[in-house]
């Protein structure tokens, strides 16, 4: 069985009906975005985000004016398609995939090949997307709105929590910008430094 066939089976059906092949999806991604075009997966933990324009796309994700303008030094290359239940992000480049995390801006590279990216997704899903983490939260709450990962109050970075009790359905921009405040904040402190936070 191809990897991609092996995702796609733990898959939900299409965001988008449209056909992807031809819309500028990374050349490294295609595979899986012509297959199907954006998808949750591991009970709405991981969103890989469809192609085609509009509000909540891959497109208009990666836009600057959403949150990339946000980080001064995001590589240009770089496209963000994919997220964890907490908004904690996957890009692809011409030379492989990554991961992100939006409270340090560290890249983290995972492999090489979409086969190598779909081989960790579900080889480590549970540290890689929060599975058990999702569940808890939606047994409890419901269904993660449209639009939205989950988050603590105190970011993760600054020791926020990872339990299900702590944590709260946030809209993904609005997460996304409140992250990178914290982060120009912090960056250039030194481990164990005493942290005031500014949120304009």
């Amino acid at each position: 069985m191809k990897e991609t066939d092996r995702i796609l089976g733990i898959s939900s059906a299409a965001l988008r009906d449209e056909n992807a092949e031809g819309v500028g999806v990374p050349s490294l991604l295609q595979p899986l975005i012509v297959a199907r075009n954006g998808f949750f997966a591991f009970e709405s933990a991981l969103l890989v985000r469809p192609w085609g324009g509009g509000r909540g796309t891959a497109e208009w994700w990666n836009s600057k004016e959403v949150w990339r303008d946000s980080y001064d030094e995001l590589p240009t290359g770089l496209t963000f398609f994919a997220e964890d239940v907490f908004g904690f992000q996957f890009a692809v480049d011409e030379g492989g995939f990554y991961s992100f995390d939006p409270e340090t801006a560290e890249l983290e590279r995972i492999s090489d090949s979409l086969d190598g990216w779909i081989d960790y997704m579900l080889s480590e899903y549970d540290e890689a997307t929060g599975y058990s983490i999702a569940h808890e939260w939606q047994s409890a709450n419901g269904p993660i709105p449209a639009g939205c990962r989950l988050a603590p109050a105190v970011p993760f970075v600054l020791g926020g929590s990872y339990d299900a009790d702590a944590l709260a359905a946030k809209p993904d921009v609005e997460l996304a910008r409140f992250r990178a405040t914290i982060f120009n904040q912090i960056r250039n402190l030194p481990d164990g430094a005493q942290v005031r936070i500014t949120i304009e």
